[in-house]
Formats: C-alpha cells, sequence, structure tokens
C-alpha cells in the first residue's frame, strides 16, 4: 500500500468487491471438483480442555471485532469526501484511520470483549498477548527482509527495464505485477517477500519522478493485484503449504489438490475481477 501511495479505504473497498467472486470459485465451486478427498478432523480443532459454552462471544462480536480496521479505515475514506484537506478535523479523522491507529482500536477492544469482559483478568489478556505476539515475531521479520530484497532490486536498476518493457509490450501494469509477484513467489515460496518485491519494481517503473504519483494506474487496484499474484500457487518450498498439510494432517497430494488449487484459483479470479474493474471504474 505504502509502496504505492493507495489509499486504504478504496483498497479496502475493492477488495469486497474482488473477494466475493474469489471466494465462490475457490470456496463453493472448486471442492465441486475435487473429487473424494479423506476430511480427517484437524488436531487443533479438538479442545485440549473443557470449553465454557455458556461464556463464549457471541457470533456478532467474533465477526465484528476482525473487522474493526477495515470499518475504521472505509469510514476515514467516505469521510474525507466532504473534509477539507489539511483542516484540523481531516488530521484527527485520517490520524484515527491511518492503519496502525485502526489494528490498535481492534486489539484493545478484544482485549475487553474477548477478556475482561468474558470474566477473564488482566494476566489472562497478557498472556494471550504474548502468544500472539510470538506467532507474529517471524512474520515481522520476514517483512523487514523482504523489504531489504526490495530496496537491492530496486537498486540495481530493474525498475526501468520492466517500464520500458511495459511501454513497448503494451502490457497491461496490472498483469505485470501480478505476473511478477506470482514468479518471486514461485522461487521464494515466501508471499510478503513477493508482494513487496514486486511492489517496488512496479511502482519504480511506472511512478513519474515530477509528481510522485503513479502514472496510468488506480493504486487500489495495484494494491490488489500484487496481493492475487502473492496468493498464487503454493508448493513445498512454501512454510505455508506445510503449515497446512501438518494441521489438516493430510499427504502432500491432498495438500497440493486443496491448498493449492484452492490458492490458484483465488489468484487468477482475483486478477480478472481487478481487471475487469480497471475498465469500468
Amino acid at each position: 500500500v505504502n509502496a504505492y501511495g493507495a489509499d486504504m479505504g478504496m483498497v479496502y473497498i475493492y477488495g469486497v468487491l474482488v473477494t466475493i467472486p474469489s471466494v465462490i470459485c475457490a470456496g463453493l465451486i472448486l471442492p465441486k471438483f475435487l473429487g473424494n478427498l479423506e476430511r480427517p478432523t484437524p488436531s487443533f480443532l479438538k479442545a485440549d480442555q473443557p470449553v465454557d459454552m455458556n461464556n463464549l462471544p457471541s457470533f456478532g462480536v467474533s465477526i465484528l471485532v476482525p473487522l474493526i480496521p477495515a470499518i475504521i479505515m472505509i469510514s476515514t475514506t467516505i469521510a474525507n469526501i466532504w473534509l477539507v484537506k489539511d483542516t484540523p478535523a481531516w488530521e484527527v479523522v485520517n490520524f484515527i484511520g491511518s492503519s496502525p491507529i485502526a489494528m490498535f482500536i481492534a486489539m484493545v477492544v478484544a482485549f475487553v470483549l474477548f477478556g475482561t469482559a468474558r470474566g477473564h483478568d488482566m494476566q489472562w489478556v497478557m498472556n494471550a498477548f504474548e502468544s500472539a505476539v510470538k506467532s507474529i515475531a517471524m512474520v515481522i521479520l520476514i517483512i523487514g527482509a523482504g523489504g531489504v530484497l526490495k530496496q537491492t532490486i530496486i537498486d540495481t536498476g530493474i525498475g526501468d527495464t520492466i517500464g520500458m518493457l511495459m511501454s513497448h509490450g503494451n502490457i497491461s501494469p496490472y498483469i505485470m505485477a501480478w505476473l511478477i509477484t506470482v514468479l518471486i513467489r514461485l522461487a521464494t515460496g515466501q508471499g510478503v517477500v513477493s508482494a513487496m518485491t514486486a511492489a517496488g519494481i512496479i511502482s519504480a517503473a511506472i511512478l513519474d519522478p515530477a509528481t510522485g504519483q503513479l502514472v496510468g494506474v488506480n493504486p487500489a487496484l495495484l494494491v490488489l493485484a500484487t496481493a492475487a499474484g502473492s496468493n498464487t500457487l503454493t508448493h513445498i518450498n512454501d512454510a505455508s503449504f506445510w503449515l497446512f498439510k501438518g494441521y489438516f494432517d493430510l499427504s502432500v497430494k491432498d495438500t497440493l489438490k486443496t491448498w493449492g488449487l484452492l490458492e490458484l484459483v483465488n489468484s487468477v479470479v482475483g486478477l480478472i475481477i481487478v481487471l475487469i474493474i480497471s475498465m469500468v471504474a
């Protein structure tokens, strides 16, 4: 998002339009063509300790909390239609609607609704927070490494080469962003690294140095095209492939037929919808 200078609210709005057909194709239509697969109950869905069914958060709360950042950022984008830029009201609204603050608000609400409101003490809440930080630490490290790789590739001047190829070959920036991300994802097995690297390459290729803006593209749609490319077919060099296999106790063959095809269908359908939106938006 930062590499393309896209508005996060618009990314969410367009993202909903892209997600719906992707979920229908990958989640509802694809399974009908997979045939009979063994479907063992994953061990992580089996509770280690008895669960108090009377103390669970409601379905509405469980859905609302993860959507809080999206709701805040979309509301900020809509509010910016009427707010005058650089006024105090605009500054306050955009501060609250920034990604870090929106995520922080969601985290605090989660602490309350899933923790103290359920009768848990602060020690329980902090233990849950600590386990969450441990699980995300490696992802943050990968993001940092992806940024280093992205800048290294940009400094080699490959962005200028890609820009020349797009101008001479009349290739859509959305297709190029998707294709570069897919190739890096297949080579490295890292979705975050592939997205960040491709974003650096594409932004360097189509950025206008005079204005600092991307030329001839919708930044939000370019974000979604890149995201679709990073969410493509995975194989044995991808950590998420083995994570999915281990969690659901599947064979390598069945993991390729399920997780691999699901990712591929998501990716291709996502790109197609992005291209359709780019023609009418």
